[in-house]
């Protein structure tokens, strides 16, 4: 691995997967209209399931959050400060809330603050990473452009969630934890190799 580059965005990111992994697991126990209620066993492992999300989500923020930091002085070529992405999702943040309550009636949920994190995050390591000169400007490019795609594709499925019939409507809510985890394995697996 590059100096530069540290060794907590790996683990950040690895830790990102498991999370999406163990969340789509419980998603799988829980709501999968197919399968009965969760009991016994089956519930028991589905409250494991999403605590350790809960841990190896904070787990992803707090490792990527320090791959940031160390980043700083080598990412001076930036070209947004990291701070703009703090500020960008808190926004963010509140104007989806207010947009998908008022003109499509959704009640906010959790997976909205969920989504809109990693998309600010995920655009920050790119925009360090672009900073410190471990990626290119045509590879941070493809990069934001596919957390962007991504983050679009997200809001779709939050807004259609509760419009959809049991089983579409499960599947709805499992696409996005797929796709962030795929993308955190990939980045893990980029990172891993600068």
């Amino acid at each position: 691995m590059n100096a530069t580059v540290p060794a907590t965005l790996t683990g950040g990111h690895v830790c990102l997967a498991v999370c999406a992994a163990l969340y789509l697991a419980w998603w799988w126990m829980f709501f999968n209209p197919a399968l009965p209620k969760a009991t016994g066993a089956l519930y028991a492992a589905g409250v494991g399931c999403i605590v350790g999300a809960v841990l190896f989500g904070i787990a992803a923020v707090v490792l990527i959050g320090m791959g940031l930091g160390a980043l700083t002085g080598a990412s001076a070529g930036s070209v947004v400060p990291g701070w703009a992405f703090a500020v960008g999702g808190v926004v963010a943040y509140f104007a989806l809330a207010y947009v998908t309550t008022r003109f499509f009636q959704r009640p906010v949920t959790i997976e909205l603050l969920l989504f809109v994190l990693w998309a600010a995050l995920e655009l920050a390591v790119v925009n360090a990473l672009a900073g410190a000169g471990a990626v290119g400007p045509g590879l941070a490019a493809v990069l934001a452009v596919a957390v962007a795609v991504l983050f679009a594709g997200c809001l779709v499925c939050y807004v259609l969630y509760f419009r959809l019939s049991p089983m579409p409507s499960f599947v709805d809510g499992a696409l996005p934890l797929a796709a962030v985890g795929v993308l955190a394995a990939a980045m893990a697996a980029l990172v891993a190799r600068m």
